[in-house]
């Protein structure tokens, strides 16, 4: 939410939640929240089951009353708007198709019940057929199609009706891994060919990281960090972000000397690992270290690198594109290393010594958690 200077009106975002909050008797599940989406952003709400996502979702969309606070699209409150005249296009994970209609009607449904003509109603359905690649299943019904194939039907009934928002709720939790990941890019490629503004949740990183334009992590009822998919994975923000999003390797220390935004880290053992300070502001202070398996390198390379250990070589994993290494480094075990699996690769066996490096810049110290 951007505001402007002076005395004019602040500009607002496109979805606005102001001050939202939802309870269940005593239990909070959403606290305070305060989320700006533009026009025609990809948004994913992200985070573990029972950290509020979905009943965010839930409340924008209608289902679900706010106990504090206002929801605003394009300006206007629709905080206490009954679902039916919000206008919001909806796709969920059980694709919720009515068996008994063919794929046609499924998609008309929306336009019928908005009282569209019918020649307008069989162009936009045959423009729907095609923006999803069916264009000759519009007379089969929907337990004749793929999982894959009638999760597209529910997103262009979703979008025939030109809604200016759309929201899917864990859309292709029930698909395979291989069906997922393309559905994952017809989804986007939809998305930005049309323009439309989508709010999207998941509990899946990958998901995510791969269709946002910007991901809001959620623990707690809060937003912990909210940023480009890039920001996310290579900042983040707290122990819980960096614990949740990707694999990473943490290791416990004491805050032992503050230099603007770098900081040394005791991690025992006489060992002292230099990082950005991110989330410390004092010496003395516990810190969990933050570092993506993909930044540590190994052998002549870790020699130069500005931390450089010794360490023992514990497991090595074949992954096809990679190696997944796992060392005890600094007396703490399980510190990964992914080596890129090229021509003349070598990195040792099972209980061998090994050197491991990192860039201070690729180290941040962040709270304890």
């Amino acid at each position: 939410m951007v505001h402007a200077r002076g005395d004019a009106a602040p500009q607002r975002s496109f979805v606005e939640f102001a001050g939202v909050q939802k309870s269940y008797g005593s239990m909070k599940v959403v606290t305070d929240l305060n989320l700006g989406i533009e026009r025609g952003e990809f948004v994913t709400l992200l985070g573990p089951s029972g950290s509020g996502k979905t009943t965010c979702l839930m409340m924008l969309a209608g289902f679900e009353n706010l106990s504090g606070g206002d929801i605003l699209l394009d300006g206007a409150s629709i905080g206490s708007m009954p679902p039916q005249k919000r206008n919001i296009g909806m796709v969920f994970q059980s694709y919720a198709l009515f068996p008994h209609m063919t794929i046609a009607e499924n998609i008309a449904f929306p336009l019928q019940a908005r009282g569209i003509g019918k020649s307008e109603t069989a162009e936009r359905v045959a423009k729907a057929l095609a923006m999803i690649r069916l264009d000759s299943f519009g007379g089969r019904l929907p337990g004749q199609l793929s999982g894959g194939q009638q999760q597209r039907v529910a997103l262009a009934r979703a979008l025939v009706f030109e809604p200016s928002l759309v929201l899917m709720d864990e859309p292709l939790g029930a698909l395979d891994k291989q069906l997922r990941e393309e559905m994952q890019y017809e989804i986007m490629h939809i998305q930005q060919r049309l323009g439309v503004t989508v709010v999207y949740v998941t509990h899946d990183q990958t998901e995510a990281l791969t269709m946002s334009s910007r991901v809001a992590v959620f623990n707690g009822g809060k937003i912990q960090q909210l940023g480009p998919p890039k920001q996310i994975y290579e900042e983040p923000a707290n122990s819980f972000v960096a614990r949740f999003i990707g694999e990473n390797n943490r290791l416990n220390g004491t805050v032992r000397t503050m230099d603007g935004g770098a900081c040394t880290v005791d991690v025992g053992d006489g060992q002292n690992i230099r990082a950005a300070a991110i989330n410390v502001s004092a010496v003395g202070e516990p810190t969990m270290l933050s570092i993506r398996p993909e930044r540590a390198v190994i052998g002549a390379a870790a020699a130069n690198a500005e931390n450089s250990f010794e360490a023992t070589i514990d497991e090595i994993v074949f992954h096809g594109d990679h190696l997944r290494m796992s060392a005890t480094l600094c007396a703490q075990p399980g510190f990964i290393v992914k080596i890129p699996n090229g021509a003349g690769v070598s990195v040792g066996s099972p209980g061998d010594r090994i050197r491991i490096g990192w860039a201070a810049s690729d180290c941040r110290a962040l709270d304890h958690g």
